[in-house]
């Protein structure tokens, strides 16, 4: 009875529940083995459905499989020449962005459709619903277009800036891929870029004592060292960037790691990718980093980065005091330090008033001016109810100043715009009172947070810089609430980067491209304008390209060689093109990018800047003529 007992109440249910699970187990793995062809079955007749949507005059598609373009997913050529359709993706908020290109015979863009995703409803998602219009008008936008493009090309969704971007690096992915299936050219394959811990894993490393703000430090096999620490990103009370850089002897930066877990997904972990990373390569000491450009958009990750080198690069001169990055100096023009002291000088400190706080945070009644270290700022209020910071960035006719009240978390609540010197009925429309596109502009930036990026307001139409500079004082403004509300370090502005030859005439350039050396006219070769060479093996030449306003005046773009046939640097004569956009060309800031490249591939790190996109690819064109006709004759 006992052992019946037993049975009844403890084992039967065991047994009982076992067999359920095992049954129920055979049946969901039969109902898989059932559905699983199912499902692939209807996604490849979606897939088929959207390959014929966007090439209806294909009578059948022939798959090309022997590619290696990045970022591809399938290549198909139509069976009767009506053209190609490939499906490629990119990386979006929320996981991959898939869109399906058709192209005709020559790699004209003939339709787009972006295909079902992970990103956020109402946001990224929008892409895929046919309904939408924003979705649709970004899809149209592309078509008739052929090669790379930039996010001015098209019609970028606002407020949906990663999703946005994702699409166009997916549809950029499908034209590379189209260049090389169907003209033959080299493949575009992504480097991958490891992380810090699998950097380490990949070395034979010994461990060496950790010096002081350093997080890591270890020799090579190779004789190199590698040293690690963290930085201050855009989440760094989260997640701090995790930085990782390999020098030689001299103290010659090999290469850079960084971890950007925490980071904004699509923005910040911009900071970790190889395009961005690969600048830091052959910097020797401080000074070479003011050759390292920040990425729009994702300013506080990508300046976080540098200051994690800087860091690095401190430590190894401070281990090795005898090394070449110890002694080596600034660009002409001055260091970073010096060059941020005098910006921050040229911005004025202003005292806000009572009134002007209350009107970008109505529910304070009690202020209190603080000091802030963050440069740009003029003021910096605490009020009880959160703070009031006033900033300022240069605009097209001078710096234009933004007022912002900002809540206790950091939120903004209210935005105005003090006088200042833009053009009339353009950037001047911000403190026209009663002005609706400064009124939408502003009501845009309410309840932002952390970083801002121009996509994501309402930017007046036709005042692009002054709205641009709308935003970088903004940002300004919540880098100091940082500093001063949290307790950060404050944002110090990373100054002119390079050695700035836009106020030289051409031959104050010519001399300052091929320094020590003493020229001489020689005949240009094929396609160039002129040419000098040096008596220490050094060139300088010159070429010109279009720029925005060719036909009145095309870029006259001076090149230097040093007689290795790396580029010292890049001179640009932007007189013809337009003001405060196009002559941004002829910028330190762009053309530092240039420098060190020793042959065409150089050119594949070198970005154009956004809204002044003619006038910097017709630079790089330039370049490059200079570059082959170096490469084809003058090259020892």
């Amino acid at each position: 009875m006992k052992n019946n007992s037993t049975w009844e109440n403890f084992l039967k249910p065991v047994v009982v529940l076992v067999v359920i699970c095992i049954v129920a187990s055979a049946a969901l793995a039969g109902t898989n083995q059932l559905t699983a062809p199912i499902i692939k079955a209807q996604e490849e007749a979606a897939a088929n459905a959207a390959y014929l949507e966007v090439l209806p005059e294909a009578d059948g598609f022939e798959e090309i499989t022997d590619f290696q373009s990045s970022n591809v997913t399938k290549a198909l050529k139509a069976t009767n020449g009506a053209g190609w359709v490939i499906q490629a993706y990119g990386k979006g908020f929320g996981g991959d962005v898939p869109v399906v290109v058709a192209f005709d015979s020559e790699g004209t863009i003939l339709k787009v459709k972006f295909m079902e995703n992970s990103e956020t409803a109402g946001f990224g998602q929008k892409l895929a619903d046919p309904a939408d219009a924003d979705g649709q008008k970004l899809a149209e936008s592309f078509v008739g277009k052929s090669g790379t493009l930039e996010a001015g090309d098209v019609d970028m969704i606002s407020g949906v800036t990663v999703s946005s971007k994702a699409a166009l690096s997916a549809v950029n992915s499908a034209v590379n891929c189209f260049n090389e299936v169907a003209l033959g050219q080299a493949a575009v394959v992504e480097e991958e870029q490891l992380t810090p811990d699998q950097a380490l894993e990949s070395m034979e490393l010994t461990e060496i004592e950790i010096p002081e703000g350093l997080t890591g430090a270890w020799e090579t096999a190779n004789g190199t060292t590698v040293l690690r620490t963290e930085a201050n990103g855009y989440e760094y009370e989260t997640a701090p960037l995790d930085v990782l850089v390999e020098l030689d002897a001299d103290g010659n930066i090999l290469n850079v790691w960084v971890g950007t877990d925490g980071q904004t997904a699509g923005i910040g972990d911009q900071a970790g990718g190889a395009e961005y990373l690969n600048q830091y390569k052959g910097v020797l000491g401080e000074a070479g980093l003011d050759g390292v450009d920040t990425i729009s958009g994702a300013t506080q990750s990508t300046r976080g980065v540098k200051k994690g080198v800087r860091k690095c690069i401190q430590a190894f001169v401070a281990m090795y005091p005898d090394c070449a990055a110890a002694t080596a100096v600034a660009p002409e023009g001055g260091d970073a330090e010096s060059e941020a002291a005098s910006s921050e000088a040229a911005v004025e400190t202003v005292t806000l008033s009572d009134e002007a706080c209350k009107a970008v945070l109505p529910d304070a009644t009690t202020f209190e001016a603080v000091e802030s270290a963050t440069s740009g700022v003029q003021a910096a209020v605490k009020a009880d109810t959160g703070w009031v910071i006033q900033a300022s960035a240069k605009g097209f006719g001078g710096q234009v100043p933004v007022i912002v009240g900002l809540d206790a978390d950091g939120a903004i609540v209210g935005v105005s715009f003090p006088e200042n010197s833009e053009t009339a009925g353009y950037g001047a429309q911000l403190y026209e009172e009663g002005n609706e596109s400064a009124a939408a502009l502003a009501a845009s930036l309410v309840g932002k947070s952390g970083e801002v990026a121009i996509g994501d307001v309402d930017a007046i139409s036709g005042a692009t810089i002054s709205s641009k500079a709308v935003v970088e004082a903004v940002n300004t403004a919540l880098s100091c609430y940082n500093e001063v509300a949290l307790g950060q370090a404050p944002a110090a502005d990373e100054g002119s980067e390079g050695t700035d030859l836009s106020s030289m005439s051409a031959e104050e350039a010519r001399a300052a491209l091929a320094p020590g050396a003493t020229l001489t006219q020689i005949t240009a070769p094929e396609g160039l304008t002129d040419a000098w060479q040096g008596d220490d093996g050094s060139y300088v030449l010159y070429a010109e390209d279009k720029g925005y306003e060719y036909s009145t005046k095309p870029l006259n773009v001076a090149v230097g060689f040093d007689a290795n046939g790396a580029i010292t640097g890049v001179w640009v004569d932007v007189s013809g093109q337009t003001a405060g956009i196009g002559d941004q060309a002829a910028g330190a800031d762009y053309l530092g990018q240039y420098t060190g490249i020793t042959d065409e591939a150089g050119l594949d790190g070198v970005d154009t800047i956004a809204g002044a996109t003619e006038s910097t690819r017709g630079v790089k064109k330039a370049v490059r003529k200079c570059i082959q006709a170096y490469a084809a004759g003058l090259a020892s």
